[in-house]
């Protein structure tokens, strides 16, 4: 019996190796089976990474600083080249600037007076296009002022004002010779909706501008004739609007008891007359047409 437990005995002593053997490699197998789910996960999160940037393209960025009261300085950053920086103030016509392959382009924008909007919208190789628009504020010094179908430019400054420039849309620059501190100049106004450009140029070459849009229209027009063919003799008055006569006064030698309203109800043109008086006779006659337009005419006719 004693033989039989010995044997017993060394049997099992045997068999210990063997289970520790297993443990280990289970435990090398976990650690492979755990390190290769590691190295997946992170080379999915790198394609996934790199797959969002393929669907997700960047954008250009806008930035703007105000270097001075009357002064922007206008940056745009890619990391693609850019193709077209467009940029105008409220709805005028719109500056554009070639990117040339730049994927980093300054520019400076002069700030008009008063409070304007400034639209940027810039577009890279690839079609991506950003646009920013903003706001800006600064002290109106450059005033206008629509009289009759003139346009009023009047400023007062500090420094003496060399000179102004003055154009409309994309027309030619006009110049006139300032040498003053105050500014006041009347010029025409062509008919229709249009954009002017304003700038004053003062000793120092500092410069003040102003864009805007100015409405021009047209005074009616007035012709006084005398009809001393036919008996009575008579005053003949003509007026005439390009779009629409409003209202005619006329007043016989400054008499209120001789003023006399005729409407236009929609006309282009009036003709009409009045026999003369004994002696003299002095109309004034005044002009309206549907823009508040206005227009004076004096005659003298002796009877």
């Amino acid at each position: 019996m004693n033989q039989i437990l010995a044997t017993s005995n060394s049997s099992s002593k045997n068999r210990q190796p063997a289970k520790i053997e297993t443990v280990i490699m289970f435990f090398v197998i976990a650690l492979i089976v755990f390190g290769i789910f590691m190295v997946g996960t992170g080379s999915y999160a790198i394609y996934k990474e790199n797959a969002d940037k393929l669907l997700k393209p960047t954008k250009p960025q806008i930035e703007e600083e105000r270097k001075s009261e009357d002064s922007i300085l206008l940056r745009v950053r890619h990391d693609k080249a850019i193709d077209t920086i467009e940029y105008g103030w409220n709805e005028n016509e719109l500056e554009t600037i070639n990117g040339n392959g730049r994927k980093y382009i300054e520019q400076e924008i002069k700030i008009p007076g008063g409070i304007n909007t400034l639209f940027v919208r810039v577009v890279d190789i690839n079609g991506q296009e950003i646009s920013s628009e903003k706001q800006y504020e600064t002290e109106d010094i450059i005033k206008c002022e629509i009289v009759g179908s003139k346009l009023k430019i009047s400023a007062e400054t500090e420094q003496e004002i060399t000179y102004m420039t003055y154009r409309w849309d994309e027309g030619e620059e006009q110049k006139i010779d300032i040498n003053n501190t105050k500014v006041e100049q009347e010029i025409d106004v062509p008919k229709g909706e249009h954009n002017i450009t304003i700038v004053l140029v003062d000793v120092n070459n500092n410069s003040i501008t102003k864009e805007t849009k100015v409405k021009g229209v047209l005074k009616p027009t007035i012709k006084l004739a005398v009809d001393d063919v036919n008996n009575p003799q008579k005053f003949v008055i003509k007026v005439s609007d390009e779009d629409e006569i409003d209202a005619i006064t006329f007043i016989i030698n400054e008499d209120e008891n001789k003023k006399y309203i005729i409407r236009g109800e929609g006309r282009k043109e009036i003709e009409f007359t009045f026999d003369l008086e004994e002696g003299e006779n002095r109309i004034i006659v005044t002009a309206y047409n549907k823009d508040g337009v206005t227009e004076e005419a004096k005659g003298r006719a002796v009877k």
